[in-house]
């Protein structure tokens, strides 16, 4: 008689890694490659997305630095006449307009609140990662003045808040909505 082995019902499972040394302190999860934006020295961007210069140990380089970090502010709105209802209505749309800055580089935008909410809905399907929410929809008083500045406030932290996480800065749809100079696009993809 021939033997045949039973294939085993247990599939084997690969041992989970533990990122602890031996003492149960918590490893560092990146290697040097993922600080290496092509440029000489290692970089990070930072939580509130600063680019912070690394020594070769991968620690914090206490030399003075110029801080690179986005700031934005408040630079007012703008009315104007739009359609809506296949183009029979006409209605009245507020621009927000802010100053983005990093560095000693500054340009303004303008943007409407359906602009901050296909950017919402994109971030929120490709990273799943929300930032603090939008201010609520509204059908109706949309040109109220004070609904027009809680809004521009909240809009406002809602761009800080996508500009503080890195993963946020890399992507093409926030460096597209914030339309980031070339010399921006270009400091922020090598880490500078």
């Amino acid at each position: 008689l021939l033997s045949r082995s039973m294939p085993s019902t247990e599939e084997e499972k690969p041992k989970k890694k533990y990122l602890r040394n031996p003492e149960g302190e918590a490893q560092a999860q990146w290697k040097d490659s993922d600080l290496d934006f092509g440029g000489k020295k290692k970089q990070m961007i930072g939580s509130e997305g600063q680019v912070i210069q690394l020594d070769d140990d991968g620690q914090e380089q206490a030399a003075e630095q110029e801080k690179k970090s986005f700031k934005s502010t408040i630079s007012g709105t703008e009315q104007k006449e739009g359609k809506w209802l296949m183009d029979m209505l006409s209605t009245e749309y507020t621009m927000f307009k802010f100053t983005i800055q990093f560095g000693k580089q500054k340009w303004e935008i303008a943007k409407r609140y359906s602009d901050f909410d296909k950017l919402d809905n994109r971030l929120n399907d490709k990273f799943g990662l929300p930032p603090i929410g939008l201010p609520p929809k509204k059908w109706f008083g949309l040109n109220e003045e004070e609904l027009i500045v809680m809004r521009h406030k909240m809009l406002n932290e809602y761009i800080k808040d996508c500009l503080k996480r890195p993963v946020l800065i890399h992507s093409r749809e926030l460096q597209s909505f914030v339309e980031m100079p070339p010399d921006v696009l270009e400091a922020v993809n090598k880490g500078k």
